[in-house]
């Protein structure tokens, strides 16, 4: 996974695989994306269809130049369509770890597997998501009836435990409506990305502009 080395990682959510936001976002200071496939965002509330329906658009963001994730579904995830997403470009694939299927590791070929913990999953459940290969994690661990609230010491504190517990990158998603004050707490609990979603961001160019702008002077150093 392409991360920068010396320092928190912004990366974007888009809450649409539009060209133009990802545009916006890499020209506004991005360090990554993430798009999906196969799933009912509830965020954003987009719906995004299957490979074969994005993948034009897809090609336009991967064009972009950043590295970009794929959330490759979440009810259902078909590993014949990440074999062939994994010959695109994408720097990653990403789903719940809940969702993922028995042989998603192995699916990712040359692609970084993620995966997104929920509010269920322990300190233990992401050591042994690593030791079966995974090479990142996604902090998604909020209940979704919390979304949008302010950040929270448990959230902290869980974050700092998966962090004494592993050594892969930690991507930790605007579940919260995370403030740019917040950034220098989420790095020392041990993030090494944040990543903006709509509800910080939201949905537009111009506001996915302002809201990287704005994180990125925000992080500590």
């Amino acid at each position: 996974m392409r991360l920068p080395s010396d320092r928190t990682a912004i990366l974007v959510s888009l809450p649409g695989n539009d060209p133009e936001l990802a545009r916006a976002a890499a020209e506004a200071g991005a360090d990554g994306l993430k798009v999906h496939i196969n799933i009912a965002h509830r965020a954003s509330g987009t719906v995004f269809g299957d490979l074969d329906r994005e993948a034009d658009r897809l090609r336009e963001i991967l064009a972009a130049g950043l590295p970009t994730g794929l959330v490759v579904g979440a009810d259902t995830v078909s590993t014949a369509e990440m074999r062939r997403a994994a010959t695109m470009g994408f720097d990653y694939f990403d789903v719940y770890a809940t969702h993922a299927p028995a042989d998603y590791v192995a699916a990712c070929g040359p692609v970084t597997p993620m995966v997104a913990l929920g509010p269920s999953d322990d300190t233990a459940t992401a050591a042994a998501l690593v030791a079966a290969g995974v090479r990142a994690l996604e902090m998604s661990t909020l209940d979704p009836a919390r979304y949008g609230t302010e950040l929270a010491l448990g959230t902290l504190a869980r974050l700092a435990a998966v962090r004494a517990a592993v050594d892969v990158p930690l991507i930790v998603p605007s579940q919260h409506r995370l403030t740019p004050a917040d950034l220098p707490r989420l790095a020392e609990a041990g993030a090494d990305a944040i990543l903006l979603g709509a509800v910080v961001t939201g949905t537009t160019a111009a506001q996915i502009a302002e809201a990287v702008t704005t994180y990125r002077r925000a992080l500590p150093g």
